[in-house]
């Protein structure tokens, strides 16, 4: 993880981040979207979702940390049955 990236995820507020995924602290999309909007109540909402996304897009380099277990049962239904 780049330092940039490290300083906005300590950044967070400790109560407001609901676990740690592979060592990131990591909070729901739609509440960072809220502290945002409440903290920026000028801004056009599209604009605060369109950054935040952006900046998404740049910490992971469009890999999730995380995915719904719905995305699994579905690789496993392509996949066919497990050979072990």
């Amino acid at each position: 993880m780049d330092e940039d990236a490290r300083d906005a995820v300590i950044s967070a507020r400790p109560s407001d981040v609901v676990r740690e995924v592979d060592g990131v602290l990591v909070a729901p999309f739609r509440e960072v979207l809220g502290r945002l909007r409440a903290d920026y109540p000028d801004e056009d909402p599209g604009r605060i979702e369109a950054i935040v996304l952006r900046e998404w897009e740049a910490f992971s380099a469009g890999r999730p940390l995380v995915v719904p277990t719905a995305v699994e049962d579905g690789a496993r239904e392509i996949l066919g049955p497990p050979l072990v």
